[in-house]
């Protein structure tokens, strides 16, 4: 039963959809990026998002919708979004329907529900770690709060809930530039790699006794959405460590929350 917030694709194949992914582009493979006159390589240095924090919820917008692919709670998966929201609750939270939760929390926030993905976090959304690149038909900036006190391995068998709770690293990542539904994917998958990596490299273990680090909390959330702006000629069609795009994007979540842990252990 789809509910508010939650809306299905189905747009005409080869068209941007309205509330669904970017259809694959008409173009051959391995098609060159060409650089646009409009925005050259490393041009701009004003962000093309706009970041706010407001009622104890970061807030990221741009100046053209977002495709997003996602695993937000509140109008996640692939949808068009217009605002993308990190909301903070308190320690201890814990609830049977959160989602409910998010909704009232977007209404308070003034913003529309069905053009709105949001998760929640534990963190401080105050102390939001950002970083920007830029490179070939892109810019981006990443967002990204750190909660370890539910540290986790993939693999590793731990009691598991009904209810939610939070406690997350949730990460989200704005792309200024034009990006294939696969390479929207695929850049979740980079993300996944980066954010693993920093936990290793921060030294975060789960609570077993056993030394072994963390690859996630129980709750991670991630949302990458890009403007599709038209701007750019090229269209990406990949986001993995072998590309300058994917590149960008573990360098700038890695070293974000490689920041936020350590600002978290300075302050414990």
């Amino acid at each position: 039963m789809r509910r508010r917030g939650d809306r299905g694709s189905g747009a005409p194949r080869g068209q941007l959809s309205k509330i669904g992914c970017p259809s694959s582009p008409a173009f051959g493979h391995g098609a060159d990026l060409h650089h646009p006159q409009q925005l050259e390589r490393g041009e701009a240095s004003v962000s093309p998002f706009h970041r706010q924090v407001a009622g104890g919820a970061l807030i990221i917008s741009a100046d053209r919708p977002f495709q997003t692919v996602s695993s937000a709670l509140f109008g996640g998966g692939c949808q068009q979004k217009s605002y993308i929201v990190n909301a903070q609750v308190p320690h201890g939270y814990s609830s049977d329907d959160p989602w409910l939760d998010l909704e009232h929390r977007v209404l308070d926030l003034g913003l529309t529900i069905d053009e709105t993905a949001a998760m929640m976090t534990a963190a401080d959304v105050d102390d939001v770690v950002e970083r920007a690149a830029s490179g070939d038909q892109f810019r981006l900036q990443s967002y990204v709060t750190a909660g370890v006190g539910n540290a986790a391995r993939a693999g590793v068998a731990r009691k598991t809930y009904p209810g939610y709770r939070a406690g997350t690293i949730n990460i989200i990542v704005a792309i200024d530039g034009r990006l294939t539904e696969a390479a929207l994917i695929n850049a979740v998958i980079t993300i996944t790699e980066a954010k693993a990596a920093a936990l290793q490299d921060s030294g975060v273990t789960i609570h077993d006794g056993s030394g072994r680090f963390a690859t996630g909390t129980t709750t991670d959330a991630v949302i990458v959405a890009a403007t599709q702006n038209p701007l750019y000629e090229g269209i990406h069609q990949y986001a993995g460590l072998a590309t300058e795009l994917g590149s960008a994007i573990a360098d700038t979540v890695y070293q974000s929350l490689l920041i936020s842990l350590r600002e978290r252990h300075e302050h414990a």
